[in-house]
């Protein structure tokens, strides 16, 4: 039913085909599904797919949006009917809904049983368990409730076994969209690719950018999973390796010799890019300047916009992160001689050799931590730490759980445990030494003094 659309969405074959056997019957208003729920891993095409699959006759909530149920019901009774609130009827909706009661009723006295099925679609359904737990049930019995020919559609990240209530209930019928396999990935980065020709007279064909996406994969996918993210890096990244083409340097069936003149990009790309330290705009200008510098290089470029992201931090939330570095770099039995408000009069003396407990490599020196990569640490500890290097109290207005999230977002922190676990959890600090250096010094303080490997 939906063969047309696996050239546009690439490595969901069996997903349009799931769509289509459960749906298939509703064009002839002889078969409506009660509901769909699916789920996958973010960036996986779930929310293009299903609406580009019901464009024609379904409608479409955020429920990131509409976090209030009469915001729900209302916004979803106007994508249903096609109603759209301008000026001339003052922005307001058809209907004033407030509870599943009133939704239910204006649904049954519009619609007519067995006109032609409409699709309601949920987009973040999650946050309907944030809502009175009436609602759910209602939404996945809806065309049992109105007698109209309505499935509604629940597209999330997480499972449905994360959604069900004491009582059970009626099931909806599961599609899941999992991560892109490599293939597949390529396939969808390639569907930017337009052909050209360069002012050498070269002529970069399809094949010539398969070769660079996989690059591009190789190098990112370990850390990088998203193809939105995939997608930045080969905009910004492929102009730069194909200017040894340009520039009559390498032909383009040399893959190692551009690769080898690119690697430099791909290496800053992969720290400077991904964290956000400078903007894509800084980015194309920095590396165009390379042109007319003399004895530049890219890391010299960039690396005077070390410090631009930390500097843009509020000042709590720069204590937050030295906080999570040291929770990520020092081991947890050397927290009370650190941190312990007693200790705050400890030797400074460094040297005379390994302490008790510290690790020792084969060549008689000790292991530094900042070779082994930040370790994971409970929320926990990393608070204790902040409010133990804080030398004020913090004030009452600081809301320090959304510090938390915006590291999270920034990506200088990441999340080991799963969202929806509330107690307990786990980040690792995902910044280097040279960053947190530079943030120290903006609050003055002396981080050095406070890391295991320096003391």
């Amino acid at each position: 039913m939906y063969k047309h659309l696996e050239d546009r969405f690439p490595g969901r074959e069996k997903q349009l085909e799931q769509l289509g056997n459960v749906t298939i019957g509703s064009q002839y208003t002889d078969y409506c599904p009660q509901s769909l729920f699916v789920y996958g891993p973010p960036s996986t095409g779930k929310t293009t797919v299903i609406s580009k699959v019901f464009e024609n006759n379904g409608g479409y909530v955020n429920c990131v949006e509409c976090f209030t149920p009469r915001l729900l019901f209302e916004h979803a009774f106007n994508q249903l009917i096609h109603h759209q609130p301008n000026f001339k009827n003052g922005y307001t909706s058809k209907r004033k809904i407030d509870n599943i009661q009133q939704f239910v009723k204006a649904i049954r006295e519009t619609f007519i049983p067995g006109s032609q099925t409409r699709y309601l679609i949920l987009d973040r359904a999650e946050r309907l368990r944030d809502m009175p737990g009436t609602i759910l049930p209602v939404l996945l019995r809806l065309s049992e409730l109105t007698g109209s020919n309505i499935c509604v559609v629940f597209i999330s990240n997480i499972v449905f076994e994360k959604f069900r209530v004491k009582g059970g209930g009626i099931e909806p019928f599961l599609i899941r969209f999992p991560e892109y396999s490599r293939e597949d990935t390529i396939k969808i980065l390639q569907l930017d690719f337009k052909p050209s020709t360069l002012s050498t007279g070269d002529e970069l064909d399809l094949e010539f950018y398969i070769s660079f996406l996989e690059v591009i994969y190789s190098i990112f996918c370990h850390n990088c999973k998203d193809i939105n993210e995939l997608r930045y890096f080969a905009a910004l990244l492929f102009p730069l390796y194909i200017k040894p083409i340009e520039e009559g340097l390498v032909e383009t069936n040399e893959k190692a010799k551009l690769f080898k003149h690119a690697q430099p990009y791909f290496a800053e790309a992969t720290e400077k890019l991904y964290l956000r330290e400078i903007s894509s705009a800084e980015w194309s200008r920095e590396t165009k300047d390379l042109d007319t510098a003399e004895d530049a290089t890219l890391g010299s470029f960039l690396s005077s916009k070390v410090g631009r992201a930390e500097f843009e931090l509020p000042f709590y939330t720069r204590f937050l992160l030295i906080a999570a570095y040291l929770a990520s770099y020092n081991p947890p039995r050397f927290d009370v001689r650190y941190f312990a408000k007693a200790s705050e009069e400890r030797s400074k003396k460094k040297g005379g050799g390994t302490r008790k407990g510290a690790r020792v490599d084969k060549l008689g020196g000790k292991m530094r931590q900042q070779l082994l990569g930040p370790k994971i640490f409970p929320v926990e500890r990393m608070l204790a730490i902040f409010y133990s290097i804080l030398d004020e109290p913090i004030e009452d207005t600081i809301d320090i759980q959304l510090q938390i999230a915006s590291l999270t977002t920034l990506r200088l922190l990441v999340r080991s445990t799963s969202i929806d676990r509330l107690d307990g959890a786990k980040y690792k600090c995902n910044v280097n030494f040279e960053f947190i250096k530079t943030v120290a010094k903006t609050v003055r303080f002396e981080i050095d003094k406070y890391l295991y490997d320096f003391c």
